[in-house]
């Protein structure tokens, strides 16, 4: 039977089965690290939301802070710098995102999310942003990056955007973070308070397991093959 191994189709045939289990073995490989980072970020998240809130007093703070890291802020919101991010989800239902600078006791501005709302009827009809409270504010929320920059549509409203970034506001605003607002007092009334992410490793093991499974089920065929051949 091995005998036909000599022949060029098999030489050939046998060649390419190396190269793909070799991949196969680089791509489980590669989905247990996607698997143990996946662990580690959702340790780390887990750490990072259960933590007691650090308050913000000035923004040099959050330069020592990760991503999810909880904080408390205390101060005003700027109203009149509102906007609305477009297409955000809030379970199933379509809507924006109420994004307004919130400026500390030292006159330092942090872009702050307070929530959602739900979309209007046409993705170009002006919708109004709920105002904010226009007393002093205590606000937990979590630390979440800037998004890259998108340009907006020409037809959009004024005051709706596409992504999270100081660049579609005025004023100096802390660069690195924004905060989503977990908890605030006084309460909004009008806007939706945004679920935290649910905890979940994903598929990355399963997928692993699968590469496996595929590695070692080839040798297998290939050896069939190899012995129908010699019956022929």
């Amino acid at each position: 039977m091995f005998k036909n191994l000599l022949r060029p189709r098999w030489i050939i045939l046998t060649f390419l089965l190396a190269i793909l289990i070799y991949l196969f073995i680089e791509l489980s490989g590669w989905q247990f690290d996607r698997y143990h980072q996946r662990i580690d970020r959702n340790k780390d998240f887990v750490t990072a939301v259960a933590g007691v809130p650090i308050p913000i007093e000035n923004v040099s703070q959050l330069n020592n802070l990760k991503q999810w890291g909880k904080v408390s802020l205390s101060g005003q919101y700027l109203d009149a710098e509102s906007k609305l991010v477009r297409k955000r989800y809030l379970k199933n239902s379509l809507g924006f995102w109420v994004l307004t600078p919130f400026q500390l006791a030292n006159k330092e501005i942090i872009l702050v999310n307070r929530g959602w709302i739900p979309s209007a009827n046409s993705s170009t009809s002006e919708l109004a942003i709920p105002s904010s409270p226009t007393q002093q504010v205590l606000i937990e929320g979590y630390l979440r990056p800037m998004e890259k920059f998108k340009a907006n549509p020409t037809d959009l409203p004024s005051n709706q955007i596409n992504d999270i970034n100081i660049e579609k506001f005025q004023g100096n605003i802390y660069p690195n973070f924004y905060v989503q607002v977990g908890k605030s007092n006084p309460a909004e009334k009008d806007i939706g308070i945004i679920y935290l992410p649910e905890v979940s490793n994903g598929p990355h093991l399963s997928y692993a397991i699968q590469w496996i499974l595929f590695a070692l089920l080839l040798p297998i065929g290939w050896y069939v093959l190899l012995k129908n051949e010699d019956k022929n």
